[in-house]
């Protein structure tokens, strides 16, 4: 790993331990539910896996109207549990649940009462930003829930095969790496793990400081950074204890704004899932869409899975 543009590959493959165990699906009913439900018939379940498709019904509605929608919601679960059936392993159990009230909370309750590993749902379309992504659903469910949550967007056709991270050069990174991992059943296929960095002082000109200065700067820190990320990366396939075989890697170093770095690299590669990490528990409810995690949220266009830091003992 040398220099700009440089790329490094590992290999590695996770145990079956690391495969999931128990998944909790909001399905809102509507024809874009079955791309979550695609989805969730193509991720690696552990056996005996605990998969839960739960619906929310508003709590605003009056009694009647409100017994009607839960009977309904009820029946069309069923549905949806007996057209995935076919499609998990034999030892997947599968249950359905209908909840009464505001849907981020009771989709963040029902994921902390069943310990679920990862919550997959549903995301927004690319029209303006107060119009789809913010205050949605998916959005305060991952603010609230504390835990990873994959927001469906694509058509599901197969396994993720054009993965790809954005990554910063902390624990943070270890942490999207391996749960990446988990998404991804072997043989795995390549992870674009794209870090972008900016020079301090970028908007700043000192008559001292050349532009062939300037270049061997930013040159320098792309160096660090890929010695580091790759470091990184392989402290964490080790810490999974996954053996130096079938989990390919290859870092990107590129200078400039995190936001458009990754977004360029998520089309050029035509990635079907972007992971990334949040920073801290401490005001994330209120700033998470003013992060680069938000941003990226909004930008790219294919299927997202946002790992929050290790829960709090």
């Amino acid at each position: 790993m040398t220099g700009y543009g440089s790329e490094q590959r590992a290999h590695g493959s996770a145990g079956a331990s690391a495969r999931l165990r128990s998944l909790l699906v909001p399905i809102d009913l509507t024809p874009a539910s079955d791309r979550v439900i695609g989805r969730l018939a193509r991720l690696p379940l552990a056996e005996g896996a605990l998969v839960t498709l739960v619906h929310v019904v508003p709590g605003s509605f009056i009694p009647r109207d409100q017994h009607d929608a839960e009977r309904d919601a009820r029946q069309a679960l069923l549905e949806e549990a007996r057209h995935l059936t076919a499609s998990l392993p034999e030892t997947t159990r599968l249950q359905s649940v209908v909840k009464v009230g505001g849907a981020a909370h009771e989709i963040t309750e029902l994921a902390r009462a069943q310990a679920a590993d990862l919550i997959v749902m549903g995301r927004g379309g690319g029209r303006a930003l107060r119009d789809t992504f913010l205050g949605s659903t998916a959005e305060r469910v991952m603010r609230t829930a504390k835990r990873p949550v994959l927001a469906v967007r694509l058509p599901p056709r197969a396994a993720y095969h054009r993965p790809a991270m954005a990554i910063d050069l902390d624990e943070s990174a270890s942490r999207v790496f391996s749960w990446l991992l988990r998404l991804l059943p072997p043989p795995r296929p390549q992870v674009e793990a794209i870090h972008a960095f900016e020079s301090p002082y970028e908007g700043l000109v000192y008559r001292s400081l050349s532009e062939d200065e300037a270049e061997e700067r930013r040159a320098e820190l792309r160096r660090a950074a890929s010695v580091k990320l790759g470091g990184l990366l392989t402290t964490a396939l080790a810490d999974a204890r996954v053996p130096a075989k079938d989990a390919p890697w290859r870092v990107h170093v590129r200078h400039g704004a995190p936001r458009r770095v990754v977004t360029k690299a998520v089309k050029q590669g035509d990635a079907d899932l972007l992971a990334l990490g949040t920073h801290g528990y401490s005001g994330l409810a209120h700033a998470f869409l003013g992060s680069v995690a938000g941003d990226l949220l909004r930008d790219v266009g294919c299927d997202v899975l946002v790992v929050p830091p290790t829960r709090p003992a």
